[in-house]
């Protein structure tokens, strides 16, 4: 149960939205003192060199010799669940959450699963973490896992290893809860979820096509050593 003096979901947000607004105030002077140019809007290409930028207050076309694709990622979808934003989610929902479950799920023993793990315990969550390895963090070294695990435990976070989510249900009635069905049987009821199952490359709305670029199933272009995507050099890899 959280104490008296932790923090309600409102107050967190506020803190999120005010380091992030010093941020991204930061990023902008840089560009600026630096000579870039920035254009906000959707940007799709029209074809290898052309860019068209879609905002509210009209379309404007750039072209150039070289376009350098930096989209970043989003998380990747939970196989054949809609997340909600509310009971089922994933790290982009966390900070529009209007308040703090009592209890979550996270499905993901990667870096994300285990850092809002450990962040919602702390914030006296009631935190399960589901994940079908048998260890977390799989590629940090063996004594470090086992005294973060240890220090997890020790904030009341509970560990499902070896165990994969089979199907997701919502119970009804005025508390919603969300039911996690192991593939072992087992049942894990929660008042949210939490997927995070790594992340994907955010290319889908680019008009790669026109471009003569096809990304694969996870978002990424192949390139070749020079970074140059494919067509540009023989060489070629993922990343």
């Amino acid at each position: 149960m959280r104490g008296a003096n932790m923090p309600g979901m409102a107050e967190l947000l506020t803190r999120v939205n005010d380091v992030l607004a010093r941020e991204r105030a930061v990023v902008e002077d840089q560009l600026r003192r630096n000579g870039v140019t920035v254009l906000h809007g959707a940007a799709t290409f029209v074809d290898p060199h052309t860019v068209a930028v879609v905002a509210p207050t009209g379309r404007r076309t750039l072209t150039a010799a070289n376009v350098l694709i930096a989209v970043g990622t989003r998380p990747a979808s939970p196989p054949g669940i809609e997340t909600d934003g509310t009971s089922v989610l994933t790290s982009d929902d966390i900070p529009r959450l209007e308040r703090l479950p009592r209890s979550l799920a996270v499905v993901g023993g990667g870096v994300i699963g285990v850092e809002y793990a450990s962040m919602f315990a702390a914030l006296g969550v009631q935190v399960t973490l589901v994940e079908r390895r048998a260890r977390v963090l799989e590629f940090v070294d063996d004594e470090i896992v086992d005294e973060l695990v240890h220090q997890m435990r020790n904030g009341k976070v509970t560990f499902r290893m070896g165990e994969a989510v089979d199907r997701l249900e919502r119970t009804d009635g005025p508390s919603p809860r969300v039911v996690l069905l192991l593939e072992s049987g087992k049942r894990i009821v929660a008042d949210a979820v939490l997927f995070s199952a790594g992340r994907i490359g955010a290319t889908e709305g680019l008009g790669l096509a026109a471009a003569g670029l096809a990304a694969d199933g996870r978002g990424r272009l192949a390139v070749g050593d020079d970074f140059r995507t494919a067509g540009r050099t023989s060489s070629r890899r993922v990343t």
